[in-house]
């Protein structure tokens, strides 16, 4: 792929890497009680379990957009529409307490905390959809298929451990803020905001 969609999709993933979600809720959480250390435990588990998720997608996209040929466009289309359709639910979410807040209690062995960080990430259903709708937006058709998902699976990966892993070592100071509701509430907002944005932005693009 080119240097420019490969920086635009380095733009896009580090801007919705940065919006907390319910792994930074638990590793934020696991910080504040435990320590920098263990939560960065927890954040090997989820990385694991994104890693899992990366092999899924791989696997998957790269015989589909294979087979579809010149209708990839079509597929692409339907990815941008569903992001801004998770924009627009993230945006509606009520605000809530998170039960990963109340997982994380203090003293607990490093396996638990391992497999509690392997279990949230791995269990969201919606997370392997999303990656389905995101990265065909970033794939080059003039090339084949399978090296562009890998290298934009290991930067996903490289980039989603980066920012989790800052907001477990400064969960110190982060964790008062994101456990308030009222900024519950803006960090709806503004995942709403981030998704159906880049949803449109790459639906705009392909006109």
């Amino acid at each position: 792929m080119s240097l420019e969609l490969y920086l635009a999709f380095l733009a896009a993933t580090l801007i919705l890497c940065v919006v907390p979600g319910p792994v930074v809720t638990y590793l934020v959480a696991t910080g504040i009680r435990q320590g920098p250390r263990d939560a960065l435990i927890g954040l090997a588990g989820s990385t694991s379990a994104l890693t899992i998720h990366m092999v899924l997608v791989v696997a998957g996209l790269a015989p589909l957009l294979a087979a579809l040929g010149g209708w990839a466009d079509v597929l692409k289309l339907i990815g941008a529409a569903y992001l801004v359709w998770l924009g627009i639910s993230a945006w509606r979410a009520p605000v809530e307490h998170d039960d990963a807040i109340a997982a994380a209690s203090p003293r607990i062995r490093p396996a638990v905390l391992y497999r509690r960080g392997l279990f949230i990430s791995l269990t969201n259903p919606k997370t392997l959809a999303f990656y389905a709708a995101f990265f065909p937006q970033f794939i080059d058709p003039a090339h084949a298929a399978m090296p562009q998902l890998v290298l934009l699976a290991v930067s996903f990966v490289l980039l989603g451990a980066i920012s989790d892993g800052t907001y477990a070592v400064a969960a110190g100071r982060l964790a008062p803020y994101l456990r308030n509701p009222r900024a519950q509430f803006l960090r709806n907002k503004i995942t709403g905001l981030v998704l159906a944005g880049t949803g449109l932005a790459l639906a705009l693009a392909r006109r």
